[in-house]
Formats: C-alpha cells, sequence, structure tokens
C-alpha cells in the first residue's frame, strides 16, 4: 500500500524539525526576494517637521515632547543613537534589516526553547 498524505503519521519531535526547516526555507526565500526587489537607489530627504514651519522648532518654551527628548537624549544615549543611526534612516532597506534581525532572533530563539523543552522530557 502507498502511504498518502492521510496515512503519514509523524511523531512530535519530527513535525517540529519539518516545521523549523520549512520556516527556513521560507525565511531564505523571502530574503532573496527581497535582495531582489530592493531599491539600489539611495535616497537623502529634508528634516520633516510635521507640516510646521522651523520657527515652532526655535521656541523658547519646550514642549512636552521636546522634554521627552531630552530626557532619552541625556539617559538613554546610546538607545537614541541606535534608533537614530540605524533605524530612522529613511531608507525601507535599512528599516527592514533592523526588524528582521530582530524577529529571526526570536524565532530562532523561540525554536532553540521549544527544542530543549521537547528533549527535557
Amino acid at each position: 500500500m502507498v502511504p498518502t498524505a492521510s496515512t503519514i503519521q509523524l511523531d512530535v519531535y519530527h513535525a517540529v524539525v519539518f516545521s523549523a526547516i520549512e520556516l527556513l526555507v521560507l525565511t531564505i526565500t523571502a530574503y532573496l526576494c527581497y535582495i531582489g526587489l530592493r531599491s539600489k537607489r539611495v535616497r537623502y530627504t529634508g528634516v520633516y517637521l510635521s507640516g510646521e514651519g522651523e520657527e515652532v522648532v526655535s521656541e523658547l518654551t519646550p514642549s512636552v515632547g521636546g522634554l521627552y527628548w531630552a530626557f532619552i537624549r541625556q539617559y538613554a544615549r546610546r538607545i537614541y543613537k541606535l534608533i537614530l543611526e540605524r533605524v530612522q534612516t529613511g531608507s525601507l532597506s535599512d528599516w527592514f534589516y533592523y526588524i528582521s534581525s530582530w524577529l529571526g532572533l526570536l524565532v530562532l530563539l523561540s525554536v532553540i526553547l521549544s527544542l530543549l523543552y521537547l528533549f527535557a522530557r
């Protein structure tokens, strides 16, 4: 008798391994599509001031948002610098690289923890 899709039964370990391999293949395929379709041109744009004039920035009284960013610049300098230089460059490919690296790390961590959970039983 030839096994069909309805007669094949997998144990949990093999199902997790096959799912991880499938996810890896899909991720590599999506990354290769991204590499092939991304723009080779780098765009530089001016600073966006939410439609306001430059005189709003030079006011003497700070706004609540200004106080927030002053706090971030003073006490969370490394995080602010990381966000400013790597994520907020204005290029979609930089943003995609940053987000996909974090999501890839989370997926890898979840696969490792799932495998550790299965082996610990």
